[in-house]
């Protein structure tokens, strides 16, 4: 089976809508990591389309402040003065479909997770160090997480008593195969709506080529293949700016 694996959407329907155009004849189902909303102007129409798409969706932290299951005091400013258009831009119905979702799942041989599977809303996974922890104490071969905004993969290889981490941040259209029963793999997918590894994502001279990050997975090979898109992005800025977000 052929998965598309996205995370934090950020309520971004153009970067959503170009990322299913672009893998939609290429796979079976679509796995969501969370963050559907915050920061973005389309919350609403995003909630709905990973409904109608995805067969997993998870909880991220900004999902569960939109429910009013998590406080924003520790979000940063921006985040926070987004949260607070979005609780007035997002019907019940979906906020209550938002309190429904899990923060992790373990579907299919692999653990999903939004943030570390240590800590799913809060905790990121950005280094070697954050990667041996969630080794360390949490039991899994694979784990898909997101939550960084940073397509990367943190694999941990074992050999001759020795085990050693092996890092990749993802580039272009990169495939890491994951086949290897002795290793163990935690895979980030990258950002759909808000990527934090390309400069021209946000930059003002770039918005007619905005990114957008993914992944693909083949679940039968065990195969892993970063994808980044790109997308007009004008006429979201040009709203995120009418309405105060960016």
């Amino acid at each position: 089976m052929r998965v598309a694996v996205i995370s934090d959407i950020h309520a971004n329907l153009a970067a959503f809508t170009a990322v299913l155009n672009a893998a939609s004849t290429e796979v079976d189902e679509w796995w969501c990591l969370g963050d559907l909303v915050g920061y973005g102007p389309d919350p609403e129409d995003c909630v709905d389309l990973a409904r109608r798409t995805c067969r997993i969706i998870l909880a991220g932290n900004h999902d569960l402040a939109a429910c009013g299951k998590m406080d924003v005091s520790d979000f940063s400013h921006h985040a926070r003065k987004a949260m607070e258009w979005t609780w007035n831009h997002i019907s019940v119905e979906s906020k209550a479909y938002l309190a429904t979702l899990p923060t992790y799942q373990r579907y299919n041989g692999v653990l999903l997770s939004h943030g570390s599977p240590r800590n799913p809303v809060w905790e990121y996974i950005m280094s070697e160090s954050d990667a041996l922890d969630a080794f360390r104490d949490v039991s899994f071969t694979h784990c898909f997480f997101g939550h960084s905004h940073l397509p990367s993969a943190f694999i941990l290889k074992k050999s001759l008593g020795k085990s050693t981490i092996q890092i990749f941040y993802g580039e272009g259209n990169k495939l890491i195969d994951t086949s290897a029963g002795s290793n163990r793999y935690l895979l980030n997918p990258g950002s759909v709506g808000f990527p934090r590894d390309a400069q021209d994502a946000h930059g003002s001279d770039t918005l007619d080529a905005a990114i957008a990050r993914y992944a693909l997975y083949d679940t039968d090979l065990k195969q892993w293949s970063f994808r980044r898109i790109h997308y007009d992005m004008r006429e979201t800025a040009e709203r995120m700016y009418s309405y105060g977000l960016w």
